[in-house]
């Protein structure tokens, strides 16, 4: 081989290899540069806090002391009287259930009901139970704040908004049977006056 061909076969060599160079720089990812996060794939969702407060923020929290007047249900056979705040009327009437509310007051705000359930001849303890597993089942968010032997407080969510629930079982002819349910239910901020309103309505239950 003469000195030309030797010539042409250092040339292509050295093409050859700056080639392989440039091609193996062009696969190479940059590394320079400021680094930014990677945007996770499926990012877990967090559970957001409920707000505290109330739907209904222009109306003043249920208060406690209220001036009280004597209400009144049931049939001839069990009649019930007992103590209901001035000022709300009953927006519904059964033959064994009335509701009470605050005149003018939104629904979401705050309630009374007085139940009579004899009829279903559960204890206290029965009932009470039952109301429990009925409340986890449909309430969102439901929580067990306070049980007693015949009283429950809870919380659960409604809305969007964090509601506080009071129930109250009594037996007032020494049935052995609860025969009467008590329940105030309203907002987180209403929580202080259901809890005295709710033992007011209790102490003062009682046959006609």
């Amino acid at each position: 081989m003469g000195w030309r061909g030797s010539a042409a076969a250092v040339a292509l060599l050295v093409v050859g290899i700056v080639g392989g160079y440039a091609a193996s720089y062009a696969l190479e990812p940059e590394t320079g540069g400021t680094p930014s996060p990677v945007v996770a794939q499926s990012p877990s969702v967090p559970v957001d806090p409920l707000p505290p407060g109330d739907a209904q923020p222009s109306v003043a929290p249920l208060a406690t002391d209220l001036p009280m007047r004597e209400g009144r249900m049931g049939t001839q056979r069990f009649r019930l009287v007992h103590p209901v705040p001035r000022g709300w009327a009953r927006i519904y009437n059964a033959p064994n259930e009335a509701k009470w509310k605050k005149v003018r007051n939104p629904n979401n705000t705050y309630l009374l009901r007085i139940e009579q359930v004899q009829s279903a001849n559960d204890s206290i303890e029965e009932t009470l139970t039952d109301r429990i597993q009925d409340l986890q089942e449909e309430e969102e968010r439901f929580r067990v704040e306070k049980r007693t032997a015949n009283t429950l407080e809870f919380t659960y969510a409604s809305d969007g908004f964090l509601r506080h629930g009071f129930i109250t079982w009594l037996d007032l002819r020494g049935t052995g049977f609860a025969e009467v349910e008590i329940a105030v239910t309203g907002r987180q901020v209403d929580a202080p006056g259901a809890r005295q309103l709710i033992t007011r309505v209790a102490a003062g239950m009682r046959q006609a």
